[in-house]
């Protein structure tokens, strides 16, 4: 057994049940991290920290948990801070530490500010994060939510005005694939795992940004690595898009399949139109049936790992292409 790797107290690094897993030392922990930042802490061998967007700075203390991560432990420290803690084995390479980088670097803006990585060296190679600090959002919904709210309002279920938003995350699209890619053709340090879920919207100003850039989880530490034709993650959002219509039918029954799909087609219209315009000749049309049919076997394998009750959504949609 390896002996565990102290950070101050704040966690550990150790080795359990054949893996390496991130241990924080309990409540106050997160504070205590971003206190050690602030101090420009040295880190012991096989650690380094990563900065990011934001000056370093003290924040406020106080921790508030948030409970929907399924598979992070995610805190928040002063009303400032999102201290993201990996609580999965630690398996390298991993691809947020590349692609948030490169998002740094090129000033890319639709998503959180950064503060720091924390990254550790895994023994067999490729260095792994094991604490990611960005802004809080306050006032924002998440993708989900949001996305399905809009698709009822505009078959009527829901009232309010409709804000358009498929040309924004079109937009956004094509700006995080330009400063992810490879050359003006590609491949491209593609997000991996891009769905609505994966956007956060303002309640005021209807900004988006993206979140997440951990990968696929049902992909080997490779394959999430891995650069990819742009289609990858466009068809991945054209997917979910169809999916928030899948929900809305099944949760609203007698709204008529025909104005849900005429709504999906409309925003998939819109992102595309808007992703054309600034990517330029990063996008392979003819990649995308491919990938949105993979997209779907990746439902239903994560439905049958994580989540049962979503099986209805790729079933839905393999039903809608006469396969089911």
């Amino acid at each position: 057994m390896t002996p565990p790797r102290t950070i101050g107290l704040a966690f550990t690094v150790e080795q359990a049940d054949g893996s390496w897993w991130c241990r924080p030392s309990g409540s106050g922990a997160s504070s205590l991290l971003m206190a050690l930042w602030a101090e420009g802490a040295d880190l012991p061998e096989g650690f380094r920290w990563v900065p990011g967007t934001r000056p370093v700075g003290s924040v406020p203390e106080g921790e508030t948990s948030i409970d929907v991560d399924q598979t992070n432990l995610s805190v928040v420290v002063g009303d400032r801070v999102v201290v993201k803690w990996s609580t999965t084995p630690l398996v390298g390479p991993h691809p947020a530490s590349e692609r948030l980088r490169r998002l740094v670097d090129a000033s890319f803006e639709a998503m959180p500010g950064v503060w720091f990585l924390l990254e550790w060296c895994h023994p067999d190679g490729g260095w792994v994060p094991v604490v990611t600090a960005t802004d809080l959002v306050p006032d924002s919904s998440d993708g989900w939510t949001w996305c399905l709210h809009e698709a009822r309002v505009a078959v009527g279920v829901e009232p309010g005005p409709a804000r358009p938003f498929a040309a924004d995350l079109g937009r956004v699209t094509a700006e995080m694939h330009v400063a992810l890619a490879d050359s003006p053709t590609g491949p491209v340090a593609t997000h991996g795992d891009y769905h609505v879920g994966q956007v956060l919207r303002g309640t005021a100003d209807d900004r988006l940004l993206v979140i997440d850039f951990d990968g696929n989880p049902m992909l080997t530490p490779e394959e999430r690595v891995a650069h990819r034709p742009a289609a990858y993650d466009v068809a991945g959002m054209l997917m979910s898009l169809e999916n928030v219509g899948h929900v809305l039918s099944h949760h609203d029954p007698a709204v008529p399949a025909e104005a849900v799909r005429e709504w999906v087609e409309q925003v998939q219209a819109e992102l595309l139109d808007s992703y054309r315009a600034v990517a330029g000749d990063l996008l392979d049309e003819s990649l995308l049936t491919p990938y949105v049919d993979d997209q779907i076997q990746r439902e239903l394998e994560y439905a049958a790992a994580y989540l049962p009750q979503w099986r209805y959504v790729p079933e839905a949609a393999l039903r809608q292409r006469g396969k089911l």
